[in-house]
């Protein structure tokens, strides 16, 4: 792998003079910096500092910097990625202290080389047994990924369909993922599990460990009696690399502390080679700050260059807009997107000032039983820091789905791959747990009728039923934009039918106090609609619906 220049950026003289700790502590800038004013410099070294914040106005001091915040926070410290002297200067003159985690990133990077491939020699010659289901020694490259979904779809042709999503990336890449089931091109109104990876393009583990969840299902379906069942009754989609664009530029072009896509100007795509370009490294927009969900509120910046850039709107980027069509698409009744680091399980909300959500009971109690098997911390996700249009800012709030972040590893994005053993199966007092263990209950508790809501009746074999509602979603602003759910599934050959769906009324209608249906329509496979009702489901209830109508006239 070749390594990139150490570079930092550089702010105007001017921006670094006035800045100042006022009034209450606050850093007062007499204007935003200038993108123009970027450059690198290979004189300086990429530092992972631990950031003293005691207060929370010391964590909302360091929010308006505008530094690279690293996924790792607790109440009195959050960790940052400092790119050179500039950046120091910046924490220094706001009155900030640290102590130095790592002082040389790009040197951790080139041991961590060395290490893998000392692991995998060691593989090679048995000294130590390779245990990832998929048999890996090291981190996949984009390709990699490609062909191995490709390679289970050929090898599992009744239990794995492959799709490509809605939009390719802005580099014009396809992305893709499989659905894992029993009777995979069957239409079964199954619940829906959704495990994500690689939004943030630094995070390898995330998607090697989504990836390696799918081997592990396959392997051991008809052999471990809990992979079984789950298959019987859950539909689990992967998607391990939500980001491709970020993440080849990550991995295998040099750039490895890439963390967003290839947005390198507003409302434009990206030219042939621009996003690798070196000048170009800081821009782009930070895909789990792109959601419409809360979005343009706290810890999401305005600025291109900023690793929090929320996008010029809320879904503006071809990659969240993907993850979106496939929520609105499916009954997912639970989401995990992984990311690393902090050893976290993270559930909404995602910032303090929202207030427990209307689930919260059943919330902390599924985050709080797979943290006992990777030994992570369950907590709220503003605990980490204040954050707004994340994946779940948007998922748990338009469709009642639980989604939970997962911050994989103590202290790396992307450590020795071993580490990636560690993370999937447990060690130490999670040994034979860890992360299979917690997305295992994960799976059940997708299939577990008390956490989602049920649809039954009869009609016609061969129609198609649809599940649609219309609503806007809030940004932080204030604004109201356009959102649709729509998903369908076909009345099986007997004429009776089970869908398991999310509840009806959305958790924020919830907290008013209101309730909301579902429109189900039932269809010739033509489109044509024979019969219109409307569906009112709690979470945990289930409804019978006859679709006495459509089976007279199909």
């Amino acid at each position: 792998m070749s390594h990139p220049a150490r570079w930092k950026r550089l702010v105007p003289l001017a921006l670094a003079a006035a800045l100042a700790v006022g009034v209450g502590g606050q850093v007062q800038a007499a204007a935003p910096p200038d993108p123009k004013a970027e450059a690198y410099a290979n004189d300086e070294l990429i530092q992972l500092l631990r950031v003293n914040t005691p207060t929370a106005a010391d964590k909302q001091r360091l929010s308006t910097l505008d530094l690279d915040l690293a996924e790792s926070a607790g109440k009195r410290f959050v960790d940052v990625v400092a790119y050179g002297n500039h950046d120091r200067r910046l924490l220094e003159l706001a009155g900030l202290t640290w102590s130095t985690l790592e002082d040389d990133l790009q040197g951790a990077e080139r041991e961590r080389e060395k290490a893998d491939a000392a692991y995998a020699k060691a593989v090679q010659n048995k000294a130590v047994a390779a245990t990832l289901p998929s048999g890996r020694t090291a981190y996949r490259q984009l390709a990699d990924y490609t062909g191995n979904m490709a390679a289970l779809a050929a090898q599992y042709p009744t239990k794995v369909k492959q799709f490509t999503l809605r939009n390719n990336s802005l580099e014009n890449r396809p992305i893709r993922g499989i659905e894992v089931t029993r009777d995979v091109n069957a239409s079964n109104g199954k619940p829906v599990f959704l495990m994500l990876g690689l939004h943030h393009a630094r995070e390898w583990p995330s998607g090697e460990l989504t990836m390696e969840f799918a081997y592990d299902l396959l392997k051991n379906d008809g052999v471990d009696p809990r992979i079984t069942n789950i298959l019987d009754k859950a539909r689990v989609i992967f998607v391990p690399v939500v980001n491709p664009d970020g993440f080849n530029l990550s991995r295998t072009l040099g750039y490895e502390m890439k963390r967003k896509n290839c947005r390198i100007t507003n409302g434009q795509l990206p030219t042939t080679g621009q996003c690798a370009q070196s000048a170009n490294f800081s821009r782009g927009t930070d895909l789990n700050r792109n959601y419409s969900g809360f979005w343009g509120g706290p810890g999401a910046s305005t600025s291109l260059t900023s690793e929090t850039y929320r996008g010029a709107s809320a879904f503006s980027e071809p990659e969240s807009r993907n993850v979106q069509a496939l929520v609105s698409a499916h009954q997912v009744t639970t989401l995990i997107t992984n990311h690393t680091y902090s050893n976290l399980v993270l559930r909404e909300p995602g910032y303090a000032g929202a207030g427990p959500t209307p689930d919260e009971a059943i919330y902390k109690a599924l985050g709080d039983q797979m943290a006992a098997q990777n030994g992570y911390d369950s907590q709220f996700s503003y605990e980490l820091y204040d954050t707004t249009g994340t994946t779940e800012d948007w998922s748990y709030y338009a469709t009642g789905g639980l989604g939970f972040t997962f911050e994989h590893g103590a202290n790396s994005f992307h450590p020795a791959f071993s580490n990636v053993v560690n993370y999937y199966f447990g060690s130490g007092s999670t040994a034979g747990k860890g992360n299979r263990s917690a997305f295992l209950l994960a799976a059940e508790s997708t299939i577990n009728p008390a956490r989602h809501s049920v649809v039954t009746g009869s009609g016609p074999a061969g129609a198609v039923l649809r599940l649609k509602k219309s609503f806007t979603t809030k940004t932080w602003n204030g604004t109201q934009l356009p959102d649709v759910l729509d998903s369908t599934m076909v009345v099986p050959a007997g004429g009776t039918y089970t869908w398991h769906t999310n509840p009806s009324t959305r958790p924020t209608v919830v907290q008013q106090g209101g309730t909301e249906s579902w429109t189900l329509t039932c269809e010739r496979p033509t489109g044509q609609v024979l019969e219109t009702r409307q569906v009112t489901v709690a979470r945990g209830a289930s409804v019978t619906a006859n679709l006495t109508t459509c089976a007279a006239n199909f």
